[in-house]
């Protein structure tokens, strides 16, 4: 192996090989490194494999030490530390500071150039660029083919990355002649950004623009918004990107709910919500009668989602109107104009001949009859004893107009038709689910005609977040009932009241009043004390005590970020992390964590459970607590906690995301191995936290050596007697020592890194 000058320095001119030593993954030689701390280990000569970071773990501050430790693990038979003096080689000697100076003063830097300078072969220009890029001396890029060096400063670099995020692409004619270098030189450099930076975007198709995807993203948007829709084929000609990049861009974006868009003409366009519904109400207003297909055809998309885009019309309320048994849509203007026609035709028809002649079932009839008569676009009244449409002899010459004939104008009945007989009853009780409130209200029609038209309102104080406070029911008929939920997510604990008010219409179109009668509702969020609990207590606890759970879908996070978001809801409590369990194998995540508590105030055990399977993104909440509104509150209070959890960890950078759970990872297994001193709990739960707290800090960075130091010593300490037994409890001596370990270690990384 033969080394330069700076590698000869570092050992000293002294070989570090350890003799009859063998690298466990290639077969090489092992030689001894040491790090600025002063702690050696064992590396390859030839492989990446060290004693540091890989198993097994050796790592010391005595050379004896390292060596009967490969000697105990087989990596050597008994042999010492070389040590003999380096071969010395003289050859042509040169200024490296000048080297580096011709290096830096220009972009791109032949070999030939250095060669005719420095009297170097192109093997040895090579060997010396790569040795000061390794030892941080120069910046760039080694083109080993073109036998080129591209200096790439941290300035330029910066200014690069800079141009880039403001603009969202960079143009390499530009950089070309701002930096005086060849094309090739330019896409080296930013292929190189690419790498650093874990950059996604894509080149055009002649490579003069590197779109960088946030850039691209924003051109999509700026076209959804200006035009409503993007045809493919053309904005892909205009960016001069591949067409197939333009709909996997739209396609990410759809599924991380940037935009709220869909694919038309067969995937060869894309059309906003905002526009497809703008286009399905101007085809209503036009049309009043039409097959879904016909829309469909008209708007390029397929007939289901027609159908499901003009059904949400109709619940928001902009376009009202049936579907018909034809498989056809017929609006509330053109409905009132058949209706109308019909009346003229028969002053009494039945409701199942007039559901005949439009094609719709009996109940739409009666709910569209009832809607109708209610808003006054026609005039009539629903006989439900014989089930017949009884119309006036003059309907309103609009679908709109609110006429009224001399003899309602009186208060004289019409012709047949009845009083209603009973009265509306109206009913209320509420209960816990999932952290919400189930608020159900249930209206009982006890009169001997149907009502329709109710509109039921719930009085929700500020003190609760609601999806809804207003719910409709079209039809109500004698002596049936209809119930309606509500769901509540508490927002504060208290006492609170909850009442409201029904609305309706009878069979004669009055409209009539309820009021819900007031309830008070309770909900707690309990005071939490720590408890010593150990998991085997908690497995007891939980076969006596209630539970709620909410379970919630985050794809939009990997699974062990969403667990950690979880995690810190609830470590924000004063809890107790008994126990916790993590699985990655298969490259699918699976978590557990169980924390255990008291409620401060009333007493009682809480109990909390997190879940995370990472097969089907699912993350579960559950809580067991013997009161249901103390359960209800705090499900409700973690609920809020974990959102902004997660919405934290949407905001790291995907290139962060592997330090950060390390990080969180690190913090956890602190926690608990604290928790397991305090407990005097099993040793071999120590360990196996210690090793994974040992294994991360190592990969975040060297400067936690004298920790890593201490982590590694507790580590051999519970390997050895009294605890090898795996069931060996912690001693008093040994857990006290070791949580002031922790408690110090913890002190320094939350001082470091913030956590």
């Amino acid at each position: 192996m033969e080394l330069n000058r700076v590698q000869a320095g570092d050992r000293k001119n002294r070989c570090q090989i350890l003799e009859k030593s063998k690298c466990p993954q290639c077969g090489s030689f092992l030689e001894f490194k040491t790090l600025p701390s002063g702690q050696m280990y064992l590396q390859c000569t030839k492989c990446s494999w060290n004693s540091r970071t890989n198993s097994p773990i050796i790592l010391g501050t005595s050379e004896r030490y390292i060596e009967r430790e490969a000697e105990k693990y087989g990596l050597s038979t008994r042999a010492d530390k070389c040590n003999e003096r380096l071969r010395h080689r003289t050859g042509f000697e040169f200024c490296l500071n000048c080297f580096e100076q011709d290096l830096q003063n220009s972009t791109e830097t032949p070999f030939h150039l250095l060669q005719m300078r420095y009297g170097l072969n192109h093997q040895e220009i090579e060997r010396i660029i790569t040795e000061r890029l390794s030892s941080g001396n120069v910046r760039g890029l080694l083109d080993k083919k073109k036998k080129v060096f591209i200096n790439l400063s941290d300035q330029m670099e910066a200014q690069l990355v800079m141009q880039l995020q403001s603009q969202g692409f960079l143009d390499l004619q530009q950089i070309q002649t701002d930096l005086s270098c060849s094309r090739d030189t330019v896409i080296k450099i930013i292929i190189e950004m690419i790498r650093k930076h874990k950059l996604r975007g894509t080149f055009t198709h002649t490579k003069n623009r590197y779109y960088i995807e946030q850039g691209l993203i924003e051109l999509i948007l700026q076209e959804l918004n200006n035009q409503g829709k993007i045809v493919h084929y053309e904005f892909a000609r205009r960016v001069e990107i591949p067409e197939g990049n333009v709909k996997n861009y739209i396609m990410n974006m759809m599924r991380n709910k940037i935009i709220t868009a869909f694919f038309a003409d067969g995937g060869k366009e894309t059309i906003s919500e905002t526009e497809l519904e703008n286009e399905i109400e101007n085809y209503c207003i036009k049309n009043g009668l039409f097959l879904i297909t016909s829309l469909a055809g008209h708007l390029k998309i397929a007939p289901e989602l027609a159908r499901k885009s003009l059904f949400k019309l109709i619940q928001k309320g902009v376009v009202r109107g049936i579907f018909t048994q034809n498989h056809e849509f017929l609006t509330e203007e053109k409905l009132s104009e058949k209706i109308k026609a019909i009346a003229r035709a028969y002053r009494k028809i039945s409701i199942r001949d007039l559901a005949l002649k439009l094609a719709i079932t009996e109940q739409r009839v009666e709910e569209g009859l009832a809607t109708l008569i209610s808003k006054g676009s026609i005039n009539g009244y629903i006989d439900m004893t014989q089930r017949l449409f009884v119309a006036d002899g003059k309907q309103p010459v609009t679908a709109f107009s609110s006429h009224v004939s001399d003899n309602k104008s009186q208060g004289v009945s019409s012709p047949g038709a009845a009083q209603p007989i009973g009265e509306v009853e109206v009913v209320r009780q509420y209960d816990f689910v999932g952290g919400q409130l189930h608020f159900k209200v249930v209206v009982r029609n006890k009169t001997n005609m149907a009502i329709h038209d109710i509109k039921v309102i719930l009085d929700v104080p500020s003190s609760y977040r609601r999806a809804q406070e207003l719910i409709t029911i079209n039809v109500i008929d004698p002596g049936n009932t209809h119930g309606v939920d509500f769901y509540l997510e508490p927002a504060e604990c208290g006492i609170s009241t909850i009442g409201g008010t029904v609305i309706y219409k009878d069979a004669m179109g009055k409209f009539h009043t309820i009021f819900i009668k007031p309830k008070d509702v309770q909900i707690k969020c309990p005071l939490l004390i720590r408890s010593l609990d150990t998991i085997e207590d908690c497995q007891k606890a939980i076969q006596s005590l209630p539970s709620d759970a909410r379970a919630f879908l985050i794809a939009d996070l990997p699974a062990a970020m969403a667990y950690s978001a979880a995690h810190r809801a609830v470590a924000q409590f004063d809890v107790t992390n008994v126990a916790s369990y993590e699985n990655d194998e298969g490259g699918v995540f699976e978590a557990e964590a169980w924390f255990s508590s008291e409620a401060k105030v009333t007493g009682g055990r809480v109990i909390i459970r997190v879940y995370m399977n990472g097969k089907t993104n699912t993350l579960e909440l559950r809580v067991w607590c013997n009161e249901a509104g103390q359960l209800t509150g705090l499900l409700a209070k973690m609920i809020e906690l974990l959102f902004v959890e997660v919405n934290l960890m949407r905001k790291i950078k995907s290139e962060e995301r592997s330090k950060t759970l390390d990080v969180m990872a690190i913090t956890r297994n602190l926690m608990e191995v604290s928790n397991i001193c305090l407990l005097r709990y099993k040793a071999s739960s120590a360990r196996l936290k210690l090793e994974d707290t040992y294994s991360r800090l190592t990969r975040i960075s060297d400067e936690y050596s004298n920790n890593c130091q201490k982590i590694y010593d507790w580590i051999k300490r519970l390997e050895e007697d009294p605890y090898n037994d795996e069931e060996a409890m912690l001693t008093d001596e040994d857990a006290d020592a070791l949580d002031a370990d922790i408690q110090i270690i913890h002190n320094q990384l939350e001082a470091s890194l913030n956590i």
